[in-house]
């Protein structure tokens, strides 16, 4: 058995594939997403279907599974209805800014049993996640902790969750004194080009950011927390 870590997908279904293959995922392992399933990529519902498939995937809510989970309703409504969304600013901000229109049109053309399905699964929300292997502790979160968390004193339950799924970090914002913080959200190649592509290591391993940018062209990185191994899988997404 073995425990993985991979965040930022973005409907990059090729590429998750493949990386299930070359990490030979099996049933005794245990695959953890820190967020981001959907949007900007070809393939957000698809991949999305595919991991609920999976007992041993777990996923940890970042941005863009709030946004779909925020208006998973409203979409299935609609459906009901043969009407349009409402659009707010908040729906615009994620469908015309964030790449959420392919998410909704593949969204909409589900069946009704399948769009309850999803609507099930994203309720059980997860925010971060506590691991411990081989005596070393880890702390999954999509986005990051606030820079004034102290360990011992703060608790994770108060911290809120807009901060760890919505919150900008630098390469070095680990708080946390005796724990491994593993983050998405931001891809590695906006703290300096020798990290385009390749997870970052801050704070002197202490930190992990793992969105490896493979959405924009550069690659899908894999964690694996048994013995720290990365993998990777190029991208068939042009690069920008």
């Amino acid at each position: 058995m073995s425990i993985y870590v991979i965040s930022d997908l973005h409907g990059c279904k090729k590429e998750f594939d493949q990386m299930l293959e070359l990490i030979g995922f099996n049933d005794y392992d245990e695959l953890w997403i820190d967020g981001d399933i959907c949007d900007r990529g070809k393939e957000s519902i698809p991949l999305l279907q595919e991991i609920m498939s999976y007992d041993n995937m777990h996923l940890i809510f970042g941005n863009h599974d709030v946004w779909l989970a925020r208006y998973i309703q409203d979409l299935i409504d609609a459906k009901k209805d043969n009407n349009s969304v409402d659009m707010t600013e908040d729906l615009m901000l994620w469908l015309h800014y964030n790449g959420g229109y392919g998410t909704m049109d593949q969204f909409m053309d589900l069946d009704f049993p399948e769009c309850y399905d999803i609507k099930l699964y994203l309720e059980d929300k997860l925010v971060y996640k506590r691991l411990k292997v081989n005596g070393r502790k880890f702390l999954l979160v999509h986005a990051g902790l606030p820079d004034d968390f102290v360990s011992g004193r703060d608790r994770l339950s108060e911290v809120p969750e807009k901060i760890m799924i919505w919150g900008h970090i630098g390469l070095d914002d680990n708080p946390l004194t005796d724990t491994t913080l593993i983050v998405g959200h931001t891809p590695t190649f906006a703290y300096g080009d020798e990290f385009d592509g390749k997870i970052a290591h801050g704070k002197e391993g202490t930190i992990l950011h793992i969105d490896c940018g493979c959405v924009y062209g550069r690659t899908l990185g894999c964690i694996r927390l048994d013995d720290m191994q990365e993998f990777y899988v190029p991208s068939t997404y042009p690069r920008r």
